[in-house]
């Protein structure tokens, strides 16, 4: 037994296994990290295009808010204007 373990031949044939499985899962890891940042990619685009997509909605819904107060306001005068006459 002592002579297997002083022998170098199979300590090489031992760390070279060991560097193997260990590169195998390394291999196997980097592959996961790669999908993974790809789909990081993906949705930062898609996060990017929704962003925008709703900053237009906002301008529009603000612009549209402005119009409706600006069409109050000028009811709010004709009929003022309107109960001062009749009074």
């Amino acid at each position: 037994m002592n002579e297997l373990i002083s022998n170098p031949s199979y300590m090489m044939i031992g760390v070279g296994a060991a560097i193997s499985i260990l590169g195998f899962f390394l291999k196997k890891q980097a592959s996961q990290t790669v999908r993974i940042e790809e789909k990081v990619r993906e949705l930062e685009v898609l996060l990017a295009k929704n962003s925008a997509l709703d900053k237009e909605r906002w301008k529009q819904m603000e612009k549209l808010v402005e119009d409706r107060r600006q069409d109050s306001i000028n009811l709010y005068n004709k009929i003022s204007r309107l109960s001062e006459k009749s009074n």
